[in-house]
């Protein structure tokens, strides 16, 4: 377990430190190119293991990988703009903020551009084609988790975002939708984070001090154990809490106790949707289904340690053919 855990910290430290793009085999052709929400994102090193990994299916357009230093809509819409200068043909993005990027790949496509967006959708005419996770499948295995938890039976708090974030809110609707299959679960509060960590963990801490039986809390998204110390109780070993995307920063909290379950998805295999409709797009060809979403599954501090060599699969990669070295 230790020897896994060192592997892991070194692929995740490698990755994050590693030059910022992968340089094209033939840039005159044109590329694809896989744009990240940034270096430090915990799901670019996963994408771009992914997206890489498929060079050897798609023909002769290379893959080039990149992505913005920090996580900024501003610094990816300009990058995207410095790769369509540098010829590229075909685009697949991690949309951090729909509405600020819908503008510029509406551009990019009308422009000829096969455009593919990745984890989150946005809203255009016509539609573009979108590889991301089920979010009424995640919302619903929120509930199912939890009532297993909680053996179909006690009285909950949930943390959402609802005001702020649009995929959350898809998400909350399909969980509480799903709760009433489950009539001995009470939802006694709910907060609105606006997608803040410490608000999210004041607004528990405080609740639980108010109301110190509770049951179980679902986070419709994981932002309370977003810079907390794994080792530090956010609630009592009674109550159970619910969350989403188990990245590896947050890994500990499962084996501390501190997360009952964390809902996962094939993270990899929206990358690997992705290139390959962008591929058959820039082929020419109608891309038939347009919309590609990876179902939901539970990680729990049991299934923990197969979830983590999963992970590495996922962001180890091959080096780039018929190239040098990837350099800044």
């Amino acid at each position: 377990m230790c020897t896994l855990t060192a592997a892991i910290t070194l692929l995740l430290l490698t990755g994050t430190c590693s030059p910022a793009e992968t340089p094209t085999r033939d840039a005159g052709k044109g590329f694809i190119a896989v744009v990240g929400a940034g270096q430090n994102d915990p799901l670019w090193l996963v994408l771009r293991g992914s997206a890489l990994q498929q060079q050897n299916f798609i023909g002769n357009v290379p893959i080039r990988t990149v992505a913005p230093p920090v996580i900024s809509s501003h610094a990816q819409a300009q990058l995207i703009q410095k790769l369509r200068r540098e010829g590229m043909r075909g685009l697949c993005v991690q949309v951090i903020n729909p509405k600020a990027i819908a503008p510029h790949l509406q551009r990019l496509a009308n422009d000829g551009v096969a455009v593919v967006t990745m984890v989150h959708p946005i809203e255009s005419q016509p539609a573009l084609v979108h590889c991301g996770v089920d979010q009424a499948l995640l919302g619903e295995s929120l509930a199912d988790v939890l009532a297993e938890a909680l053996k179909q039976k006690g009285t909950i708090a949930v943390v959402h975002a609802n005001e702020k974030l649009d995929y959350t809110r898809e998400r909350y609707e399909a969980f509480m939708e799903r709760l009433i299959h489950y009539p001995r679960i009470k939802v006694l509060r709910e907060f609105d984070c606006g997608g803040n960590p410490q608000r999210a963990q004041e607004m528990i801490r405080r609740c639980m001090h108010r109301f110190p039986r509770l049951n179980g809390w679902v986070a419709i998204d994981n932002w309370p154990l977003r810079g907390l110390d794994p080792r530090e109780p956010l609630l009592p070993a009674s109550c159970r809490l619910i969350t989403t995307d188990p990245i590896p920063v947050l890994w500990d909290n499962l084996d501390s106790g501190n997360c009952f379950a964390m809902i996962a998805a094939d993270y990899a295999e929206i990358a690997r949707q992705a290139v390959l409709k962008c591929s058959i797009a820039l082929e020419g060809k109608v891309v038939r289904q347009r919309t590609f979403l990876a179902k939901p599954r539970p990680v729990w501090s049991s299934s923990l340690h197969p979830y983590k060599i999963e992970w590495m699969e996922w962001c180890s990669r091959p080096a780039p053919p018929e190239s040098s070295p990837e350099s800044p």
